[in-house]
């Protein structure tokens, strides 16, 4: 019986479709993409939103920010393939929801998408992404239960080599599952958003016991055979939180598959080269802003903002970096592109600063429907990168490995895969310290540590700003020793090796080969 790997998550990126809210579905659909590429049985799990998660837009001649519908591309409605119902019981026998299953298949690799259909209560829950705060222990019982129900059938013809649990939304799926199964917990957060509170209720209604701990991230770790966190800080910070799971821990750093997000070529053996194929990516961006918002960027360095709003990730340095009286900010041209969660009053408040600025002033320009394929030209195109998350608080981050492997460099703050892959002034610019602890957003000492940050941040971006505008060859030398030292380290296939060792032994670029030969390219991954 053949081995399967199977990994469970609550939002996945597959090509074309609007299933994802951030890093943590894309990563998903790169392990998918990457797994199938070398040839690994692997299967995901994850719900299937009919209305995905949410898009945004300004009005005309406004400055009103509102929400818009994120749909599916037809494109990847039609791979998906109907395979019959299931359904997730209660302990006392009663039905607790029912779903549609929809199997998307990628050479090896095979992602099952239930769409919860009843109770209609439960399927509201399940029509959007991530909009399930009126009920979040039924969210995760519903996902858990028929999470669990699937694998189980899947059992019969597979043998289930691991169960990678994907955040602590799915907690409760290893205590559904026989013993037998394996089961293995990955953390993507290190802020107390990613630990709710530990649904009690899940004992009586789904006939479990759970451990005594307060959170769903403990309870996960508690059953789990390992415990992995996503990159060397993101290791340290979760120590500190959880220091009774220690002996469980390790990391692997995140990747990103290169197939589906690098533009360049990867052979590229000198600096003028990858120059000139800079500038001819840059010029396509340039049309693409200039179609879209009528404003031209000439000459200026075009600095880009491009990740999912909220406060840990500091978008408003991009919003102090605007209202200087200086000259810096008028002489790059400023791109963001980043949606915020709906109920998130904050981030909604950014967003509508971010569109004023778009209709105020003549090099900035605001792409609220951010997404793959806005990511995909963005980060390819753009002279520098910012990653701004206050430290401690960013799990990964994956957008620098993006751009680092098209050849553009990131300015970045102290925190995430970053202090893994960026060498200051060689491949890329640090700003600000790296804090040790984990500090509250929203204290005191969290604002005057902004402010320190923030001067080292313009302090950096003036400096590289210079060196483009003075001295390009210096700038370019930069860029192509961050595209020669990242792609051997954030290659997917790195990622998958280090979780996967024992089933990728023996396995041959034929596969790889293979699969390139018979699907067409992911690069323009949505329709």
């Amino acid at each position: 019986m053949q081995r399967a790997i199977v990994s469970v998550a609550m939002e996945i990126a597959l090509d074309g479709s609007a299933n994802y809210a951030g890093g943590l579905g894309v990563l998903e659909a790169d392990k998918f993409y990457g797994a199938a590429r070398l040839g690994l049985p692997y299967i995901s799990i994850a719900p299937f939103y009919p209305s995905g998660y949410v898009d945004w837009d300004s009005v005309n001649r406004t400055r009103l920010f509102v929400e818009v519908r994120h749909r599916h591309s037809m494109s990847f409605l039609s791979k998906l393939r109907y395979i019959g119902s299931i359904e997730a019981r209660r302990a006392n026998g009663s039905i607790l929801a029912e779903a549609d299953l929809f199997e998307y298949v990628y050479g090896s690799a095979k992602a099952i998408l239930y769409r919860v259909k009843k109770p209609l209560s439960v399927a509201r829950l399940f029509r959007y992404l991530y909009r399930h705060h009126s009920d979040e222990c039924t969210y995760y019982m519903v996902a858990a239960a028929i999470s669990a129900e699937i694998i189980k059938k899947m059992a019969k013809g597979v043998q289930i080599h691991v169960v990678d649990v994907q955040e602590a939304h799915l907690a409760l799926l290893p205590y559904l599952l026989p013993k037998e199964v394996k089961t293995r917990f990955v953390t993507h957060t290190p802020g107390p958003w990613g630990h709710p509170k530990l649904c009690k209720e899940a004992e009586e209604v789904l006939g479990i016991s759970l451990p005594n701990v307060k959170t769903m991230t403990e309870a996960a770790m508690e059953i789990a055979e390992k415990v992995f966190t996503v990159s060397r800080k993101h290791f340290e910070v979760t120590k500190m939180f959880f220091p009774k799971y220690v002996s469980k821990m390790s990391y692997i750093t995140n990747a990103i598959d290169i197939e589906r997000w690098q533009r360049v070529e990867k052979n590229i053996d000198s600096v003028e080269r990858l120059a000139k194929t800079h500038e001819q990516f840059k010029e396509e961006f340039k049309s693409i802003i200039k179609a879209l918002s009528g404003k031209s960027v000439g000459d200026r360095m075009v600095v880009s903002w491009v990740r999912r709003i909220t406060k840990y990730k500091r978008p408003y340095f991009i919003e102090w970096l605007m209202e200087e009286n200086g000259d810096l900010k008028d002489r790059i041209f400023v791109v963001v592109s980043g949606k915020p969660h709906p109920s998130d009053t904050w981030g909604r408040e950014i967003a509508t600063t971010f569109a004023r600025f778009a209709k105020v002033a003549s090099n900035f320009f605001y792409y609220p429907s951010y997404g793959i394929e806005f990511a995909y030209y963005a980060l390819s195109s753009s002279d520098l990168l910012l990653f701004t998350p206050f430290s401690c608080w960013e799990a990964s981050g994956t957008s620098m490995m993006k751009a680092g492997v098209n050849g553009v460099p990131t300015l970045s703050s102290r925190d995430g895969a970053s202090l893994e892959l960026i060498e200051d002034n060689f491949n890329g610019w640090f700003f600000g310290k790296e804090l040790q602890n984990f500090i509250d957003i929203d204290s005191e000492e969290a604002r005057k540590i902004d402010e320190d940050d923030y001067a080292d941040f313009v302090k950096k971006l003036e400096n590289i700003v210079s060196i483009y505008e003075s001295d390009k060859d210096r700038y370019y030398e930069i860029a192509y020793n961050a595209y020669k030292t990242f792609m051997p380290v954030v290659d997917i296939k790195r990622l998958l090796r280090q979780y996967y060792s024992d089933l990728i032994e023996g396995k041959t670029e034929e596969a790889e080969r293979k699969i390139s030969s018979s699907h067409p390219s992911l690069q323009q991954s949505t329709n």
